[in-house]
């Protein structure tokens, strides 16, 4: 069964977290935020927990103040969201993938790599897990590991997948410095490298279709 919408577009990790206000006594440091795929909810990550609102209207759909959160990732409005701790306190392993479905508050698993987790980017078919030198590729809807690719150390967890019905492009750091890797998620193929800067890349999205690619440099 589908996970239900929440009532009524990446995750991000911030460089310095930045302060916010839960309540009138109560501060939160904002660790991580994201959109979903069409940007109608929005997602934040702090060192209390997480938050998912709507846009339009601007309301709270669900928080939990259960420990820190450093990744966070939604798919469409549904109630399956991914989790990833903040390292603050025992328990909040940075290492450790939560899939968490909001409507019941219960884990439906979790997922422990051998590095940080750094990134999480979901579409209806695949979950990709960026850890600093690779990416796994798993089957959102049995969690199974279906391929894993090494990459240039990618200290920022760049990775974006588009969210386009029957197709499943994604985008990664490639070998070297300054390439791209363009690869079919669902096909478990390379479509491409780009050699798209001498630098190392400082962000890299793709679009929802799955085709221009967009990839700022780390300097400049």
């Amino acid at each position: 069964r589908p996970p239900r919408p929440l009532p009524h577009a990446p995750s991000r990790p911030l460089r310095r977290p930045l302060p916010i206000t839960a309540s009138p006594t109560i501060t939160a440091s904002l660790l991580a935020y994201t959109f979903n795929q069409d940007a109608t909810c929005l997602a934040i990550g702090t060192d209390r927990g997480y938050q998912i609102f709507t846009c339009e209207p601007w309301a709270s759909a669900h928080s939990c103040s259960e420990g820190g959160v450093g990744v966070v990732e939604l798919l469409h409005s549904s109630s399956l969201v991914a989790l990833v701790g903040a390292g603050i306190r025992p328990g909040e392993s940075t290492r450790r993938l939560v899939m968490l479905n909001t409507r019941t508050n219960t884990s439906i698993c979790e997922l422990n790599f051998s590095s940080s987790v750094l990134r999480v980017r979901m579409n209806a078919s695949r979950l990709l897990v960026v850890l600093e030198t690779r990416t796994h590729i798993f089957e959102l809807s049995s969690m199974k590991l279906l391929h894993t690719l090494e990459t240039a150390p990618n200290r920022l967890g760049l990775a974006d997948m588009c969210v386009a019905v029957g197709r499943c492009h994604a985008v990664l750091p490639a070998a070297a410095p300054g390439q791209i890797l363009f690869f079919d998620a669902l096909q478990l193929h390379a479509l491409s490298t780009l050699h798209a800067r001498k630098s190392a890349l400082a962000a890299l999205a793709i679009s929802p279709c799955g085709s221009p690619v967009a990839a700022p440099p780390g300097k400049g």
